[in-house]
């Protein structure tokens, strides 16, 4: 059985195609992230994602998520797949460096592990505009998707930490690991404000930084908290 679903052309134009059921739930999700990590969590009804993505079964989020949160946990889910192929290969070159007897550092680690996010970020910045919102947004039940779809990443950089920090503790490894990621997810989603700071140098109209040296810079900035020491 084929939904009948419609492809806005433009404001005024339509265009009806046939969708498969199998590709309702993916057009859903993908709008939802977009719309959700544009304009929040609250900003958007379930109506206007059904619309968006061309579904004219208005009953369709109910019908394949069940609600709001089963939409917003697919969404996570959608997200956690995406970016576990870009970490796998991060951490991949971590191994390669070790199988080449190359020194590995804490800033080798979290040059990977940012690396990883920014990808992500420059691909679908509204994946992980989502995903800081599911901290700010949706309490307790949103963190623990982000948490559930997103703990590999967390348990695999702390573990990648472990042998580099031995006089670390676990909680402060914990800690800082958890620290340097959501700094790292809300850095990204908010990194648009560093343009509008006051200007350092002469001439500029507003604070102004060449991609290096963001890069090295946010880099410089997370594996010195990862690599602090703490008395917990």
């Amino acid at each position: 059985m084929a939904i009948s679903a419609t492809v806005l052309r433009s404001k005024r134009t339509q265009t009806t195609v046939d969708v498969s059921d199998s590709e309702v739930p993916e057009l859903l999700v993908n709008k939802a992230i977009e719309l959700y990590g544009e304009r929040g969590c609250h900003a958007v009804s379930a109506r206007e994602i059904i619309r968006q993505a061309g579904v004219l079964n208005e009953a369709a989020v109910r019908y394949y998520f069940g609600n709001k949160q089963g939409l917003l946990n697919a969404c996570m889910v959608s997200i956690a797949a995406e970016s576990e192929s870009i970490f796998a290969s991060r951490w991949a070159g971590l191994q390669q460096r070790r199988d080449a007897n190359e020194t590995t550092t804490v800033r080798s680690v979290v040059t990977a592990l940012l690396g990883g996010m920014i990808t992500l970020h420059s691909q679908h910045p509204n994946a992980v505009n989502l995903m800081a919102r599911m901290i700010r947004e949706e309490g307790e039940a949103g963190q623990d998707m982000l948490l559930a779809g997103f703990s590999p990443t967390i348990e695999r950089f702390e573990r990648e930490l472990v042998e580099l920090l031995p006089g670390k503790s676990p909680k402060a490894l914990r800690l800082h690991s958890f620290l340097a990621i959501n700094n790292i997810v809300n850095g990204l989603v908010d990194m648009k404000l560093l343009e509008r700071l006051k200007p350092v140098d002469e001439g500029s109209t507003h604070f102004q930084l060449q991609a290096d040296e963001l890069m090295n810079g946010f880099i410089d900035y997370v594996s010195a908290g990862v690599s602090a020491n703490s008395d917990i």
